[in-house]
């Protein structure tokens, strides 16, 4: 009798093992066929850096110069004016355990964050 279970406890083991290698293939297919979305964003420091690109290349091509240096500068130009216009970050909620936390400002807080900011 004991026998019995502990062969029922085996294929359970068996089954869940083999269930998890099964979806630890489809993650890893999943994860290399996805793009990043933070790829795909145009970003002030991506129109910077394209900006610079378009001058060296510029640098590199005596003949287009004039043309890919004026365009690298206005993507400079662009850039720096997205990075002071944008929002840096979106506001986050605090959470715990899924569950967003929600602390009262009151002025013992206050002042213990006044001088938890200034060591």
């Amino acid at each position: 009798m004991p026998r019995r279970y502990e062969e029922e406890i085996e294929e359970i083991i068996d089954r869940d093992d083999r269930r998890a290698r099964r979806s630890e293939r489809v993650s890893s297919v999943t994860r290399r066929v996805s793009i990043s979305k933070s790829a795909l964003t145009l970003t002030s420091g991506n129109v910077i850096l394209a900006g610079f690109g378009f001058i060296v290349i510029g640098l590199l091509l005596k003949s287009f110069f004039v043309l890919l240096a004026t365009i690298g500068a206005l993507l400079l130009i662009i850039g720096y004016i997205m990075y002071f216009t944008r929002s840096r970050k979106q506001p986050y909620q605090k959470r715990w355990r899924g569950q967003v936390v929600d602390f009262q400002d009151s002025w013992p807080n206050r002042f213990r964050r006044f001088f938890n900011l200034r060591r």
